[in-house]
C-alpha cells in the first residue's frame, strides 16, 4: 500500500501544506487515506487505542529493541522499565489466528484455554483472505505467550478455536 506520512508541528502550516499537496496532486487523483485493516494486521502495524494503550509498556508491545535502558540518556519511565526488564514482562502483544470467517471487535474479547483460564484478550481482528480465517492482535498473559498456544473465543454466542502466533503475520 503506497503512501506517505508527513508530520508538521505548527497547525496553521500543516493545514496550508495539506491544501497545497491536494491542489498539486489533483491531476494525480491524490486523496487522504489510512492503512487498510487487513494490511495493518498482517504487518503488525499497531493502532494506539485499539492494540495498545496507556496501560501497556514498550517491552510488552515488542518495542524493546527501541528502548535502551542502559544508556546515559535520562527519560520518563526509565527506572520503571528497568524494573520490568529485570523482573520480566507479565503480558505480551502477539498475533492470533481464529478458525472463523467473520468477526466484529467492539472492545476487548477474552481468550481462554481448554480449562477456561483467561489467557489474554483480543484487541483487533478481521477476516483475512490470505489465511482464509480471522487474524488479530491480542495481549497474551504470561505464561501463555508462546506461539502455538491454543485458545477458545466467543464470537456472537459461538465458540471458535484459535492459535497464538508471532507478529507480523506476513
Amino acid at each position: 500500500q503506497g503512501g506517505y506520512e508527513i508530520y508538521v508541528e505548527d497547525r496553521k502550516s500543516g493545514l496550508a501544506l495539506y491544501d497545497k499537496l491536494f491542489e498539486v496532486g489533483k491531476k494525480y487523483d491524490v486523496k487522504p487515506g489510512c492503512p487498510n485493516l487487513i494490511e495493518r494486521l498482517e504487518s503488525g502495524l499497531l493502532s494506539y487505542g485499539n492494540d495498545i494503550d496507556i496501560d501497556d509498556n514498550p517491552l510488552e508491545c515488542g518495542f524493546d529493541k527501541l528502548v535502551n535502558t542502559d544508556s546515559e540518556v535520562e527519560f520518563l519511565g526509565k527506572e520503571a522499565l528497568k524494573k520490568i526488564k529485570s523482573e520480566g514482562i507479565k503480558k505480551k502483544l502477539m498475533g492470533v489466528k481464529i478458525d472463523a470467517k467473520e468477526i466484529s471487535v467492539n472492545g476487548s474479547m477474552d481468550l481462554v484455554d481448554e480449562d477456561n483460564n483467561l489467557i489474554g484478550e483480543l484487541r483487533s481482528g478481521c477476516y483475512n483472505p490470505t489465511f482464509k480465517q480471522v487474524i488479530g492482535i491480542a495481549m497474551i498473559k504470561k505464561p501463555y505467550f508462546e506461539a502455538k498456544q491454543t485458545f477458545k473465543i466467543d464470537i456472537n454466542g459461538n465458540s471458535f478455536n484459535g492459535t497464538v502466533c508471532d507478529l507480523p503475520f506476513i
